[in-house]
């Protein structure tokens, strides 16, 4: 999503101009190279990084909401660097014990640019991005003569002009390899797959799947399919190649086994399985992240449920129980007025697609947070033994705009950690 009082409204003009202009391109562009690597799935996509403490579990989850989300995902970065706790004898920031930051659309914005150029971010990024009217600027784009030459051409069309601004003027031709070369957090871009209505994410591991090396892919394409709302935006298209062997991982077995009797591990499974499928998915469609999962949430539950519980992921994932793990959830979900309620008037149908869009996404939204609280209460119970239990607390801080929400699993005892806000 790019900037939105609410998504049918805000981006009403841009969907018009749109389908005025559709069809132009006959093909969409594929950009994902072919792997002849074999690969093994062992890890699925979590390594953490040297300078991350070793019993500190700390996940980032930035929602969508254009702008809007970008900004408040900044000012949560921002809060993180300036908040300083104390660990053995030395002062430290929290946004040095972040291992993942997961995004959604309008986060997926603020979750590259801090993966790829790190606290650059707090130099630039507002006059870079936030404070641009990137909106306006894709419009005056499609309203361009100029560009309607270069739309009917094979393979350009809206989304390869926003990708191309993107890449040009906020990630500057970044790719995954260079993100991966900071040593900053992992950074899990979510989009979602068309075809089978589930999160994709811009990963080593999905990208094994495809045969594709995600090394080279650009970061702005990435954060194009997170926030590529359907019809507005056509869908970033990825190629599924038969060029390599993929080894399934050990624990997949047992998943398997599990996924007979629990209805959403077999979905899972099935949807993983799908890419193996390389004549009937030889292309995977990606579209707004926000579809599948529009806090960005999803993706820990998801991999902690693959693996078979908490202690099974710990091990995976961290190569050891964390003595804490935080989560915090940045929700730029709002509340808007339905001026529908006040008259007898028949609502027209932007109103209408806004407020179906609203429902659907705060439904969904309540849901995953709901998820989240009853697993993570779930893997506390888990990975608490009699010589150390652990406990699970749940906090959010509300206003008209801003919805954060702190989870938190913490083994007791556990030594108090101080925290300070710098004055800096």
């Amino acid at each position: 999503m790019i900037k939105h009082r609410n998504t049918a409204l805000c981006l009403l003009p841009l969907l018009i101009v749109s389908l005025l202009l559709a069809g132009c391109a006959a093909r969409s562009r594929i950009q994902n190279a072919p792997s002849t690597e074999t690969v093994t799935l062992e890890r699925i996509d979590v390594e953490r990084k040297a300078d991350r403490s070793e019993d500190i579990w700390l996940f980032l989850a930035f929602s969508g909401g254009g702008t809007r989300a970008a900004a408040f995902s900044y000012g949560v970065l921002e809060e993180l660097r300036d908040t300083h706790y104390l660990r053995n004898g030395g002062e430290r920031r929290l946004l040095d014990e972040v291992d993942i930051i997961s995004s959604v659309s309008g986060g997926s914005f603020t979750a590259a640019y801090y993966g790829l150029f790190g606290e650059r971010i707090f130099d630039d990024y507002q006059d870079v991005f936030l404070k641009k009217n990137v909106q306006k600027v894709l419009i005056n784009g499609l309203l361009n003569p100029i560009n309607w030459f270069r739309f009917m051409n094979q393979g350009f069309d809206r989304t390869e002009m926003a990708i191309d601004y993107y890449d040009r003027h906020i990630f500057e031709g970044g790719t995954f390899g260079d993100m991966a070369a900071e040593p900053g957090p992992q950074i899990q871009i979510n989009a979602t797959d068309l075809s089978i209505g589930q999160r994709f994410t811009f990963s080593p591991t999905r990208f094994s799947l495809l045969c594709s090396d995600l090394a080279e892919f650009k970061v702005a394409r990435a954060v194009a399919a997170s926030s590529a709302v359907p019809v507005a935006f056509t869908p970033i298209v990825l190629e599924n190649y038969d060029s390599c062997q993929v080894e399934p991982p050990s624990w997949m077995p047992q998943t398997r086994k599990r996924a007979r009797t629990d209805r959403r591990l077999e979905e899972l499974v099935s949807g993983l399985d799908s890419y193996h499928d390389k004549e009937d998915r030889r292309y995977i469609h990606l579209v707004d992240g926000g579809i599948s999962d529009n806090l960005g949430v999803r993706s820990a539950y998801e991999r902690v449920h693959i693996l078979g519980g908490a202690r099974q992921a710990s091990q995976v994932l961290a190569g050891r129980v964390p003595s804490v793990i935080v989560m915090i959830v940045v929700n730029a979900q709002t509340r808007p007025e339905r001026p529908m309620d006040r008259s007898s008037r028949a609502p027209g149908s932007s109103e209408v697609l806004g407020a179906l869009t609203d429902t659907q996404l705060q439904r969904y939204n309540v849901e995953s947070i709901a998820l989240m609280q009853s697993s993570l209460k779930q893997w506390s119970d888990e990975l608490s033994t009699p010589e150390r239990l652990i406990s699970f607390s749940s906090t959010s801080k509300a206003s008209p705009i801003r919805k954060p929400a702190f989870f938190s699993a913490t083994s007791r005892p556990v030594s108090p950690y101080p925290l300070t806000r710098s004055t800096t």
